[in-house]
């Protein structure tokens, strides 16, 4: 939300596109910064309009640091969220100077999907089948999980909301069309807004694994590039600058969201183009009770919030399946070389083959999980339309449990061991 003098202005609301609404009438001025901060432990103060401060007074933190109950720690969070929401309200003035209209809202929203960890997730399968080189496939699993991981939890701990709906593309339209609550409009469902997670994976996603296949172009002689590496390291130039581009055309995310991502997304592809040679061979050795009690001890110190989003279940399901994805690697090794990987000379009839047979494993085992958990997790209310109820969400410990068998078993393992042994059934 941009300065209390810049949101009084009629003249430049005016001046927006139409595709995004510019309803001011719930939007009150806020609340002081630091008294509105101050109270973020309390869950029970009352609410207010302004979305910058209203997760701050609304929300409280459950993490095993906080829990500790140290000043130095509280007033640590407290100082820096004042500092950050500073940053995140004043940089909503620069959504002035975005694109807008509906071809740039129909290019964002595809860029945007293309950078999802759905995305990412449906591609990991067809990589680890097809390409011979299965460094590619775990590089891309551990960033995406430490991304997710880190982006998701700095999310909970700092509890900075995405930008107004006024911001976002036809956001108070739908709102008024779907009556969403007051929660949903001013902290999104999905998630808090700093840092972006889109922009740090498009960031550091691609480079990983093209340094992984390709090595590095900087320190590669002209004579040594190839049409395929620079047009791959094009394109990801290309995707790392779209991808963040396209938050802040939709709105969902301010300046200062897109700016943290993609520095947080630098700092890890940095620490992974350095190391990355030793966590492979650390990898290589892991053991199947030093994968889980890893992924335990991060779900363990992942921050939660109440009252609860979906961002502390997104990191789980992450979580779950680079587990299953590692230990389904560890259990086909030692099952006799099952053929994870396609051979080089490989034809295309195959390699489609193999995704197809794949998904074909991945997506019934699934599916199996879930119903076989089912009597664990906590009933979804939904209301008339179908929507899922925010406001009723609980993530309790059988939904821990189900959505471990759903994403490790189902889909980690299913992509690195189940599907595997389908491949060599049928000789492919």
């Amino acid at each position: 939300m941009p300065p209390s003098a810049t949101a009084a202005s009629p003249s430049r609301r005016a001046s927006r596109s139409t595709t995004r609404s510019a309803t001011t009438s719930s939007a009150p001025s806020s609340p002081s910064t630091k008294k509105s901060l101050s109270s973020s432990s309390s869950s029970s103060s009352a609410s207010t309009p302004d979305a910058y401060f209203y997760s701050a007074s609304e929300y409280s933190v459950d993490t095993a640091l906080l829990s500790a109950g140290t000043k130095f720690v509280r007033a640590f969070r407290d100082f820096t969220r004042l500092h950050l929401a500073n940053q995140v309200k004043h940089t909503c003035e620069l959504f002035s100077s975005i694109p807008q209209g509906p071809k740039w809202a129909a290019v964002a929203r595809w860029c945007s999907m293309a950078g999802s960890e759905e995305f990412y997730c449906c591609v990991i399968p067809p990589m680890t089948w097809c390409i011979s080189n299965f460094n590619l496939s775990r590089a891309l699993v551990l960033l995406l999980c430490m991304n997710l991981w880190m982006g998701n939890s700095c999310k909970n701990f700092f509890c900075l909301p995405r930008p107004p709906l006024k911001y976002r593309v036809g956001g108070a339209a739908n709102d008024e069309k779907n009556k969403m609550s007051e929660r949903k409009i001013h902290v999104d469902a999905l998630g808090f807004g700093w840092p972006s997670t889109h922009s740090c994976n498009a960031v550091s996603l691609p480079f990983a694994v093209l340094r992984t296949a390709y090595g590095s172009v900087l320190h590669s002689s002209f004579s040594e590039l190839t049409p395929t590496s620079i047009s791959a390291y094009v394109l990801a130039f290309v995707y790392a600058t779209a991808v963040p581009l396209s938050r802040l055309v939709l709105g969902v995310h301010s300046a200062a969201d897109v700016h943290a991502g993609m520095l947080y997304g630098g700092i890890h592809l940095r620490l992974w183009l350095s190391y990355h040679e030793e966590i492979g061979d650390f990898m290589d050795e892991a053991s199947i009770f030093f994968i889980v009690t890893g992924c335990l001890l991060m779900c363990a110190a992942h921050p939660r919030v109440k009252p609860m989003n979906y961002t502390f279940e997104e990191t789980v399901c992450i979580i779950a399946y680079t587990g299953g994805f590692l230990i389904g690697k560890i259990w086909a090794d030692h099952w006799g070389g099952l053929s994870i990987l396609a051979d080089e000379d490989a034809g295309l009839m195959v390699r489609a083959a193999r995704v197809g047979l794949g998904y074909a494993i991945v997506l019934p085992a699934k599916e199996i999980m879930k119903v076989l958990s089912g009597w664990m997790r906590t009933p979804q209310f939904k209301d008339d339309k179908g929507a899922k109820m925010i406001e009723k969400y609980d993530f309790k410990f059988g939904d821990f449990v189900s959505r471990l068998l759903q994403y490790g078993v189902g889909y980690g393992v299913g992509c690195t061991f189940l599907a595997p042994l389908a491949f060599k059934a049928v000789g492919i």
